[in-house]
């Protein structure tokens, strides 16, 4: 019944409820999983270096070291049992640190099932407020599976960063500036040219800003100008969702954004559909809705840094 209910209410656009989200998810965690040797995908894109990816929920990373492996993001609870067997599908060694680059239960559901398999999860301070605090991320957290070490500040303005040593790689834990939430984590490694950036880059459909927790769109742009300054040509950039890309990839996507935060500007007041009707889609072939959840006339809404109107209001 959940599921039905969730599936009508998001069909155009977004419901004017801070748990959208949360909602949207849970009822993706509700569907039965395929085996987990069909479910999971598993990209090498460096020495040491992995992309996984399934068609449900965020994408994560691993990354092996001499000792130890560091995972990026554990999507569903469920989705677990195959996420460990694609994990030891590319080494025995043990996972050390989870790291939690922000606070949906697409990347942080699997969290209380991956405490016992891990010996510390990672997230900024304000992931880990919202993990306890938020409905539905709150109550599994109850649980278990919030994080134990934190970083950063309350202020999502305020630059926060933590270096893993990895073997001969660092990993660069940073939050620049509130994008898809106050608590936004990316995970550089220098050594590899390989980008982890979560839910700030979205590759080829139109994010979601989750403005009840402090996301911009203006945080987006300052992220992407952020990694555009000094991300080498040939990096690999994982996204929290669609396909692996690189650096021309955040160079379209930042494109995009800014070409939606022009239109919203030079048209005060005007509704999600209104905008969504009168923006040059042409001019960004390839990017998406999300079906089922996220419409363009949601996204110019959450754009203008207002929750979305149910479908005909």
């Amino acid at each position: 019944m959940r599921t039905y209910i969730l599936a009508a209410a998001l069909a155009a656009a977004l419901p004017p409820s801070a748990l959208a989200h949360e909602r949207v998810l849970l009822a993706q965690a509700g569907k039965p999983a395929a085996p987990p040797d069909k479910l999971h995908k598993v990209e090498k894109l460096a020495d040491g270096v992995y992309a996984i990816v399934t068609g449900r929920g965020g994408n994560m990373g691993l990354v092996v070291g001499e000792k130890f492996c560091v995972l990026v993001d554990g999507q569903f609870e469920d989705l677990v049992p195959g996420l460990l067997e694609a994990i030891r599908s590319v080494t025995p060694k043990p996972v050390k640190y989870l790291v939690n680059t922000h606070h949906h239960g697409d990347h942080t559901g699997g969290n209380r099932a991956l405490e016992a398999h891990v010996q510390v999860i990672v997230s900024h301070v304000n992931a880990r407020k919202h993990q306890a605090t938020t409905p539905f991320t709150a109550e599994a957290a109850k649980k278990g599976g919030l994080p134990e070490l934190v970083f950063g500040e309350a202020d999502p303005a305020a630059r926060g960063m933590l270096t893993l040593h990895v073997g001969d790689m660092e990993l660069h834990l940073v939050h620049q500036a509130a994008a898809h939430t106050d608590g936004d984590v990316m995970v550089g490694i220098p050594q590899r040219r390989v980008l982890f950036a979560g839910d700030v880059f979205f590759n080829g459909m139109t994010p979601f800003i989750d403005t009840s927790t402090g996301g911009t769109l203006a945080g987006y742009l300052a992220n992407l100008d952020f990694l555009l300054s000094f991300l080498p040509e040939d990096s690999k950039v994982v996204p929290g969702h669609g396909p692996v890309g690189g650096k021309a990839d955040l160079v379209r996507f930042r494109a995009f954004l800014a070409a939606a935060q022009k239109h919203v500007a030079a048209n005060p007041g005007k509704s999600g559909a209104d905008l969504a009707a009168t923006f040059d889609r042409k001019a960004f072939p390839g990017y998406t809705d999300i079906p089922g959840f996220l419409s363009w006339a949601a996204f110019f809404d959450l754009a203008a840094g207002r929750m979305p109107q149910p479908p005909g209001k």
